[in-house]
């Protein structure tokens, strides 16, 4: 068998084995290859600061070129029988199903370390206080608070929101909260990848694979992590409980009739879950309510004892939850929580929009439409099978009950595309997808190949050559590295002992030390930067029930706001820093999107401190006072170099620049107005602090330097038609505004 004739050609099967096991060992070595650049070159580029050779990659690819053709030069001097039984060592391995077991778990729990579980990096420097915010900055609410639920509007829900940062305050020292949560919050990304692969386990199960059931389902769990990050994304802890939840559903109706006790408890804990999963996130929660209403209008065609334990068993655990968490909760907390479920449900998609880009033959537009194409051949072929069945609905319902639950799965979850189209998250929502096609892919293989692989004889090189196929496949994904997960484990509780302190940015830190005190004597905080990490740092609940002004975008959220603010009257709030005066991923102006409260904010409040980019402003009870004046003998309070266009339309975006000062103090404008039509209504403010040397030259004043400020236009808050844009300085010792130039004349267009 591993011998050939001089004559005969090279056998193919045995040129890929070479070449893949040749590179399965050269490519972790080439990987640690690097020529030091020495002082070959005066060049300041990546080579000299990374000290680099570019003939390092020379080198690589030259050994992955030349090494497996020297290699199968020298199999030929090797006996044949050596080979032989060096191969049949291998299979004998290969073959042992405890292997494979042993091995698949070692590799799914490296996985599970490497990537759900540090998703959130216990101890690196917290730079998105943004999404980090969303899980830190709603606990003193719950601890503080009366009625928490009442007077706070979540984002995702209880249980991801506030649960993560509760239960590290149970565990604290060192100060070290922040490192905790986010310990938890891996935690939740932990349990979701469990339910995948129970997933799996239960659709192996269903599709009755026999002795293949145990292959396939850890092939599968493999591939999961595998096309992770290529055709979808874990949910992460977001998903946790709707996985779970599609566990147990599919669990149900395998057991139905092997363990029909085990049935009906299956059936209470599910529907007990589902008023619990509103606790834990609402809009999983509605995507699984969707999914078993649709599973109960369904089970109807089902056979009778099938329908009715999978009826009155989920429904027994549905009212059951609701009165034990009405008993718990109230039922004014229980009527907000579902009231928030409406918010979200009304303006979730508008608030957070991304159109869907191009559907287009790329690698990345795949990710937005391969879900839907698999979906669409599902759909065809059930249409299909039902006309051929005669309309008959009970036996093709039947026939297909586990396929409509998984396509209604798949297809709830497209709200996450569809909603918010951008590659994060078109990732999550192809994940049921891929539960689908898996169960499919089951089906035909009991059914087309499974009785054909009983026959199928390979060859030992035909059987080395797919040992050696799964073995690169595996070690072409990074997330299966034993020792990196190793690593992290072993220094997990060293990370776990930093504190928040060292995990804070110099800027933040400086702004909670400064502000600190003066903080502690409110009853709560706000800021209009959409951080919930200040409510952390700084252990003050939300003065309004909407914490995060770019969740408040609908009107009646704003004025619910405005009028909290006003009741409640913290004496400072946090107006803007370097990252948040616009929204993440859309880059509407805050001034625009929440303009009420952005405008309530300029009139109620001044500039105060500005440590860093962190511009904290203070309450105030005196008016401003609005000096306009003769551009024509006032020069010298500063200019507006860069006009708008005298045709503005609602989307452009449009910046105002400058340099502005306050001539008898002799230094820079405390800020920048902006305000439009006779009424002078402020929509917008800005910093002087850019450099503005020559200005400081031209007029002979040093402290003129830094003078120069911008604004941008909020341009949706503008009425249609013509108005007219001045730009004010502002003195923070007499609280008034003194005009810049002339006014400016625009005509305002959609």
């Amino acid at each position: 068998m591993f011998y050939r004739e001089n004559t005969s050609k090279p056998r193919l099967d045995w040129v890929v084995c070479i070449t893949l096991v040749s590179w399965i060992i050269l490519v972790p070595i080439v990987n640690q290859i690097r020529i030091p650049l020495g002082n070959k070159t005066e060049v300041i580029s990546l080579a000299y600061l990374e000290n680099i050779s570019p003939y390092t990659d020379y080198f690589k690819y030259l050994i992955l070129l030349f090494v497996p053709p020297l290699l199968a030069v020298l199999s030929l001097r090797i006996n044949g029988k050596t080979i032989e039984s060096i191969f049949h060592v291998i299979l004998s391995i290969a073959k042992d199903r405890r292997v494979w077991v042993v091995a698949t778990t070692i590799l799914l729990t490296a996985w599970v370390v490497n990537v759900p579980f540090d998703q959130f990096k216990i101890q690196e420097t917290l730079i998105d206080s943004f999404h980090e915010g969303e899980y830190l900055g709603f606990l003193p609410n719950f601890i503080q608070l009366e009625k928490p639920f009442v007077n706070t509007v979540l984002i995702h829900g209880w249980g991801m929101d506030v649960l993560p940062t509760w239960l590290a305050t149970q565990l604290i020292f060192n100060d070290n909260g922040i490192p905790l949560t986010r310990l938890f919050a891996n935690l939740q990304n932990l349990i979701t990848s469990l339910g995948y692969f129970w997933i799996f386990w239960e659709l192996t199960g269903a599709a009755k694979l026999k002795k293949y059931r145990l292959p396939l389902f850890l092939a599968s769990c493999v591939l999961f992590c595998i096309f992770d990050g290529i055709f979808f994304k874990f949910d992460g802890r977001r998903g946790t409980f709707f996985m779970l939840q599609l566990a147990l559903t599919l669990r149900f109706f395998r057991v139905i009739y092997l363990q029909p006790k085990q049935a009906k408890i299956l059936g209470v804990v599910l529907g007990a879950s589902v008023p619990a999963s509103f606790l834990y996130v609402y809009d999983r929660a509605i995507y699984f309510l969707a999914v078993y209403v649709f599973s109960l209008v369904l089970s109807l065609f089902l056979d009778r004892k099938t329908a009715r334990t999978w009826i009155f068993s989920s429904l027994t655990g549905v009212i059951l939850s609701l009165i034990l968490i009405t008993a718990i909760l109230g039922t004014e907390q229980v009527l907000a929580i579902g009231s928030q479920v409406l918010y979200w449900g009304k303006y979730g998609r508008y608030i957070s929009f991304i159109p869907l880009p191009p559907l287009e033959m790329t690698f990345i537009s795949q990710n937005f439409w391969l879900s839907m194409l698999i979906q669409t051949f599902v759909l065809v072929y059930l249409v299909l099978d039902l006309i051929t069945d005669n309309l008959k609905l009970r036996p093709f319902v039947q026939r297909n009950y586990l396929v409509f639950v998984l396509l209604s799965a798949s297809v709830v979850y497209m709200r996450i595309t569809l909603d918010r189209s951008d590659l994060g998250h078109a990732y999550h929502g192809a994940i049921p997808t891929f539960f689908l096609l898996a169960y499919l892919i089951y089906i035909g293989f009991r059914d087309f190949l499974q009785p054909q692989l009983e026959h199928l004889k390979l060859n030992p090189i035909h059987q080395i050559l797919i040992v050696v196929l799964i073995f690169g496949l595996i070690r072409s994904e990074p997330g299966f590295s034993l020792q990196t997960a190793t690593n992290k484990i072993v220094k997990l509780p060293h990370r776990l002992s930093f504190s928040d302190a060292e995990i804070l940015q110099p800027d933040y830190l400086e702004a909670l030390t400064v502000m600190k005190p003066e903080i502690d004597q409110q009853s709560c905080f706000f800021n209009l930067t959409s951080e919930g990490l200040w409510y952390y740092l700084f252990n003050k609940p939300s003065c309004p029930k909407y914490s995060y002004v770019l969740y408040s975008k609908p009107l009646e959220a704003q004025k619910e706001v405005v009028q909290q603010l006003e009741e409640k009257q913290p004496d400072i709030i946090l107006l803007t820093n370097e990252m948040w005066f616009q929204n993440p991923w859309d880059g509407v102006l805050k001034s625009d999107s929440a303009a009420l409260i952005y405008q309530n904010v300029l009139q109620q409040y001044r500039p105060y401190k500005q440590i860093q980019s962190h511009w904290f402003w203070k309450r105030s009870n005196r008016p401003l006072t609005f000096i306009e004046t003769n551009p024509q003998t006032n020069l010298f309070n500063g200019f507006v170099e860069v006009l708008p266009p005298e045709v503005i339309y609602k989307n452009d975006q449009v910046e105002l620049r400058g340099w502005a000062v306050l001539p008898e103090k002799q230094k820079p404008a405390d800020a920048v107005y902006l305000s439009y039509g006779d009424e002078n209504q402020l929509i917008a403010v800005g910093k002087v602090n850019q450099n503005r040397s020559d200005v400081a030259e031209v007029l002979s004043v040093f402290e003129y330097s830094n003078s120069g400020w911008f604004i941008r236009v909020p341009t949706t808050v503008l009425p249609l038609g013509n108005t007219v844009l001045k730009v004010w300085a502002y003195d923070a010792e007499t609280e008034t505004l003194t005009q810049i130039g002339s006014e400016i004349p625009v005509e305002v267009s959609r």
